[in-house]
């Protein structure tokens, strides 16, 4: 995310110039119709019926003319480019095939990811030799599944570097079609201006030491909360994060910089009558929403408990109120209520939105806006201090108890204002055993000039805390993060609206890229975004396949990232579970199960979700699988045939003559799947026989699905 930063400030004031095109072009070292020729010298907009061009003026460095091409008919594709109007430079290119439907594609790519990587250096190289020569090809971290080398699109991110230290926001991408090797996207970015020089820099060991030193830098114990909104289940965790993604070290100087930029860019009905002949008695599930609504208080007391805490004006109405469950606390319900005023013309002046626990009684939120405050001139009678002064006042009168548990942030909210606010922004976290508990405390805002409290927010519930004890040493987490992770040395863009020159680069060490900045506090295994362990990167192939009959397959569906080879082995002449079959079917369909999209090559114990896809998407019928069973061949063809969308065809088996010698052994409702199975050779007979009852091995299973592929 940091890395975005320089080009996010770019965004944010792209549209802020835009000129008619003939106006520009007097006005540019490249016209518009040199623009348009750069374009059309790498792509063929013959089969385009449309265009247009735009003229952008970014900032006084950047001037770009936008290009447009489109179909209006069948396959309504597109094609987008920007061209830098000073220097002919190509910024970006995305090209969108539209929809096609008479294009058919087979389940595996032409292209494997080495021959699209030669594809994308040979096109950045063509269209920016000089720059492309300091870059270096990067894989992108945080995706939790090693990257396959067949894929119907590769996407390379080649960095640019001086003298061996990455360039942040200097970069060229490209996107390459997996099935025809077009390229479907590129984006260039780079600055020109002299960098700083690397001579005398820190070593890193010493940049090592300040990181573990230094209270800014490092990392802190965190109790941290996991929700899964699927099961509504929760679960807490103490783990260790960075202390703050926004402190860097000057590589010269060794001094900690304050960049908040990188923190501030991105460095949780009504009633239906019952019909007759229905069940009309609740469910256990009904029961209990009604047992926890009945429980509720009234709107009016609501009110009545919101206006304990602020006073609503006369001219503000009620407008709304709602009443729902809490969506990351099951059986707790909130009152939702808002008020209203307007001005002559009738038009929103002001609002008021609060919001009640309606179990405990708690208010839990309140914003108040009003026109007013925004639209005159205003006198600032409180500075942070004393701002922080009346919101500790607020919550030590109204949640003295809690208040004791909180720990001031030390956070900057004005980065793009001036010395004077109009109002302080405060948040409260809350502490646990002695740790920051980031989910739970208080957000409050204070009016600079009224010292009124404008809004509010508390999180907080009591559960059981994993206890402390038997954690990680902080010192101990921090080497072993330097030794998993590690710093790095990097030229880096650091952005300050309020200088004139609003930005350089400059030398520093910072945390690397990583998967994950999250560690079990307990052994230091990192964790995705649902608290899982982070998948390590696996290996790409099996010991006991060189020379096996089948080695071509299985290497091919390791390729596509069906399977997973997370042990040595996968037994290729070991007989498959239709458990397994059906797993590893859906799973070269692309029809993956969150969080756990490879197949293991030993038996797993996952199963069971990989079932309930198949029966929802008719590949199975009910009570046809057992998870441990060994599949027969005819089972094998019938699961095949239905992904493969010949249900329906197969179905009529009375209309197939029988193509195998033991074709009467075959089960009758598998008869036309087998037949299909055979006449598209996804298996074949042997010495005319198919064996239906036969059993399926996994080297023999890797080939039927590859066959399958080849024939979508």
């Amino acid at each position: 995310m940091r890395k975005r930063v320089f080009s996010t400030i770019i965004a944010l004031v792209f549209m802020l110039s835009i000129l008619s095109p003939g106006a520009a072009s007097a006005q540019t070292a490249i016209s518009q119709e040199k623009a348009i020729e750069i374009i059309k010298n790498l792509f063929d907009t013959s089969i385009y019926d449309q265009f247009n061009i735009n003229y952008n003026e970014i900032d006084e460095n950047k001037n770009v003319w936008e290009l447009n091409w489109s179909q209006s008919k069948e396959a309504y594709g597109s094609l987008s480019a920007s061209v830098d109007s000073d220097t002919g430079n190509i910024l970006s290119i995305y090209m969108y095939r539209g929809y096609d439907s008479g294009r058919t594609t087979s389940g595996i790519p032409k292209y494997t990811k080495n021959q699209a990587l030669e594809i994308a250096q040979n096109y950045a190289k063509k269209i920016q030799p000089s720059e492309f020569a300091k870059t270096k090809l990067t894989e992108s971290k945080g995706a939790v599944y090693p990257t396959k080398n067949y894929s119907e699109s590769y996407f390379f991110n080649f960095i640019r570097t001086e003298g061996n230290i990455p360039v942040e926001n200097n970069y060229i991408n490209v996107e390459v079609d997996g099935y025809t090797g077009d390229i479907l996207s590129y984006s260039f970015n780079w600055c020109w201006d002299p960098l700083p020089s690397a001579a005398n820099l820190i070593l890193p060991e010493d940049a090592e030491k300040i990181f573990k030193t230094n209270d800014k830098l490092g990392l802190k114990l965190v109790y941290k909360r996991y929700f899964d909104y699927s099961t509504k289940k929760e679960d807490i965790k103490l783990v260790y994060v960075l202390n703050s993604e926004r402190f860097l070290i000057d590589a010269v100087t060794g001094e900690i910089i304050d960049d908040r930029y990188y923190d501030f860019y991105g460095a949780g009905a009504g009633e239906k009558s019952a019909q007759a002949g229905y069940d009309t008695s609740l469910t256990p599930a009904e029961s209990k929403e009604v047992e926890i609504t009945k429980n509720c208080i009234s709107k009016d007391e609501a009110i009545n408990i919101v206006k304990n805490y602020i006073t609503i004006p006369s001219d503000y109405k009620q407008k709304t109120a709602n009443l729902y469950e809490i969506y990351d606390d099951p059986g707790q319900k909130i009152w939702n209520i808002s008020w209203q005023k307007t001005d002559e013309n009738g038009d929103i002046s002001g609002t008021i939105y609060a919001s009640v626990n309606a179990l405990t009684k708690e208010l839990l939120s309140f914003d108040i806006y009003d026109d007013s405050r925004w639209s005159q001139e205003f006198k600032q009678n409180y500075d942070r201090a004393a701002a922080q002064k009346k919101a500790e006042e607020f919550l030590q009168n109204f949640q003295p108890s809690r208040f004791k548990n909180v720990k001031l942030e030390d956070i900057d909210t004005n980065i793009d204002e001036s010395e004077k606010a109009r109002e302080h922004y405060f948040v409260y976290t809350r502490i646990v055993n002695e740790i920051p508990y980031n989910a739970n405390g208080f957000n409050i805002t204070v009016d600079s000039q009224s010292g009124q409290i404008v809004s509010y927010r508390m999180d907080w519930h009591e559960r059981v805390f994993p206890d402390p004890t038997g954690v990680i040493p902080k010192d101990k987490a921090q080497e072993q993060f330097l030794k998993k992770v590690g710093l790095e040395l990097v030229y880096a863009y650091l952005y300050n609206p309020k200088e004139e020159d609003a930005g350089n680069y400059k030398l520093v060490y910072k945390p690397k890229d990583a998967d994950s900045y999250t560690f079990d506090a307990f052994d230091f295994t990192p964790l995705d975004y649902s608290g899982k362990p982070v998948k390590e990167e696996v290996a790409t192939s099996f010991t006991d396949i060189k020379g096996h009959w089948a080695e071509k397959d299985i290497q091919l569906l390791i390729d596509l990232g069906v399977i997973e080879c997370s042990e040595d082995k996968f037994l290729p002449d070991k007989n498959i579970t239709e458990g397994e079959f059906v797993k590893f079917l859906l799973l070269a369909k692309n029809q993956n199960i969150p969080d756990d999209a490879l197949m293991k090559s030993s038996d797993a114990d996952d199963i069971q979700p990989y079932i309930d896809l198949a029966l929802k998407l008719g590949w199975i019928k009910p009570n046809e699988i057992d998870a441990k069973r060994l599949i027969s061949r005819e089972k094998a063809a019938a699961l095949v045939v239905r992904a493969m969308g010949l249900e329906k065809a197969a179905s009529l088996s009375d209309i197939y003559k029988d193509i195998a010698a033991d074709s009467t052994s075959i089960t009758a409702d598998y008869k036309g799947h087998v037949t299909l199975a055979l006449g598209l050779k996804l298996m074949s007979c042997e010495n005319d026989k198919f064996s239906p009852s036969g059993s399926v091995t996994r080297a023999e299973a890797a080939a039927i699905l590859v066959r399958m592929l080849r024939n979508q």
